[in-house]
Parts: structure tokens; sequence; C-alpha cells
């Protein structure tokens, strides 16, 4: 009886054995743009666009790079216009909380990103009281200022078809440090958003899997 439970123990350790599977260092990267921002010119003057790249390592870390762009660019009732431009840099690091698939293909996931942006703005037709009997209007051209902020974000990824996923996700944002322009303090940040904190905000993502 002994002779047989030897072997049998043995061959219950090697395949114990087989079932440890080794995920590779790295599994890929997923470009992706922003769906929604574009779509923003159809109904104002403010739109912007963004590509970003996630790169999965060992399915269980995903550094994430974005830049892109935004233009801002509104009236108020009193006649004051006030135009941005300008780029943004985000860089973070997302966490699967559940996933399937063998690359992680269906994820969802949470993670913290840091972002920044260096712009100009305009500021045209300010209006304000200069004192009791009299107002002032002016204007301010070519104002510069940056910006930092901090998100935390939680989001989904499906693959659609192939190499072709949808996602969203959903930010949670704090500015750290605002440098304001010469004469004014910018209401609207690029790739933040309206110089208020805390800010949230949605994305739609479409992602490509690089084939290497």
């Amino acid at each position: 009886m002994l002779l047989f439970a030897v072997p049998l123990s043995i061959s219950a350790a090697n395949k114990k054995k087989e079932e440890v599977k080794i995920v590779p260092f790295y599994q890929g990267i997923q470009i992706g743009v922003d769906l929604l921002s574009p779509t923003q010119a159809l109904f104002s003057n403010n739109y912007g666009a963004g590509i970003k790249a996630d790169i999965n390592l060992k399915n269980k870390y995903f550094p994430t790079f974005e830049v892109g762009f935004s233009n801002f660019d509104k009236n108020n009732e009193k006649g004051t216009r006030c135009a941005f431009s300008g780029e943004y840099l985000k860089v973070g690091l997302n966490f699967p909380l559940s996933l399937s698939g063998d690359k992680a293909e269906n994820m969802f996931f949470a993670g913290i990103h840091y972002g920044f942006s260096a712009f100009s703005y305009n500021i045209e037709n300010l209006y304000y009281p200069n004192n009791y009997w009299d107002n002032t209007i002016t204007s301010f051209q070519n104002e510069k200022a940056s910006a930092g902020w901090v998100e935390i974000v939680t989001g989904v990824r499906v693959k659609v078809m192939g190499p072709i996923s949808l996602g969203w996700m959903l930010h949670y944002k704090s500015t750290i440090h605002v440098s304001n322009g010469d004469h004014s303090i910018p209401p609207f940040i690029p790739g933040y958003g309206l110089n208020i904190k805390p800010m949230s905000g949605m994305t739609l993502n479409l992602y490509y899997k690089l084939p290497f």
C-alpha cells in the first residue's frame, strides 16, 4: 500500500507544479483616444483631443501616459470673452480590480495620475468698477500660466473585436499648484477643466492593442 502512495503523492506534486502559470513581464501596449472631447466642437467653441498609451506589466501594473490639447472660448452675459488654448501631459499608474483574458483584455481598474499644463490665454472686455462714478473695461492678452493636478480614476475596458476595445473612465481631480498670469487668474486649465477644486469628469476611450 505504501509503495502505491509514494508515486501518487509525487504525481500530485508534479501536477500542482505544472498548474503554476508564469505571466511574462511585458504583456503589450494599448493605444487609446478620447472620443468625447472632439465632439464638443459640434455644440460649442470648446473642444480638445487626447491620445494615451497603457503598458501592461504582468497583468498587474499599467503605467499610463497621455498627451493632448484643449481649446476653450466662452463669453459671459456682460460680454467678457475668455479664450484659452494649450497642451497637457498626464502620467500615472492603474491597477486592475478585476480582469479576464490572458492579457487583461477585459478589465475594471483604478489608478492615480498626475497632470501638467503650460498654456496661454486672453481675457477681453473685462468689466469692473473703477470708482463710484466710473467703470473700466480692459483686456489681458497672451497671459501665460501653468498648473499641475492629481487625478483619482476608475474605469472599465472591454474587448470589442480583435485588437479593438472600448472603455470609459471617471476622474476625480484637484489642482496641486497653479501659476497665474501676470494680471489674472486663469478660469480654465487645459486637460483639467474649470479652475475649481475639486473637479470631476468622464472620458470615453477607443483602444487599439499594438501587435507587439
